[in-house]
């Protein structure tokens, strides 16, 4: 028992110190936004995630309506309706960054329309993978920080 708890606690030094080594070794760009910025941001990467899921569950279950709805949410099209961009918020993402979310979201209009027009599922999984390298791509090379006022 006593090699189980000095393992267990070897455990949570080792991941608390690799954590805070993390977080100054971290190489990734920093994009310094505001707190409302950064809550717009977050929140948007949220939709992606939960988008890509109804997408999935849509063509999993022969649901395409669902996944047609949820790439359409997530497109270009619907995010210029909305209006809810930040004014200033492009302007303080590096070129990089805009060169992966915008075709990401125009993806995500292409998606919605070749599902609505019949494409099948194997052909939507394999352009929603391509979409998600995008997403991949910028969590590896950007991470979000707090602007200083």
């Amino acid at each position: 028992m006593k090699w189980r708890n000095a393992a267990i606690a070897a455990f949570c030094i080792g991941v608390s110190t690799g954590a805070a080594r993390g977080a100054e070794t971290d190489s990734r760009i920093p994009v310094a936004l505001t707190a409302p910025e950064k809550a717009f941001v977050l929140d948007q990467m949220r939709l992606f995630v939960k988008s890509v899921e109804q997408i999935v569950t849509g063509l999993a279950t022969g649901d395409k309506a669902m996944a047609v709805e949820a790439a359409s949410a997530r497109g270009a099209i619907r995010f210029r309706a909305d209006g809810a961009m930040f004014p200033a918020l492009n302007d303080k993402f590096p070129d990089k960054w805009k060169q992966l979310g915008q075709p990401m979201r125009k993806g995500f209009d292409e998606l919605s329309k070749a599902l609505a027009e019949g494409e099948d599922t194997m052909r939507a999984l394999a352009r929603l993978g391509s979409l998600m390298s995008n997403c991949v791509a910028c969590h590896e090379t950007y991470r979000i920080v707090d602007a200083k006022n």
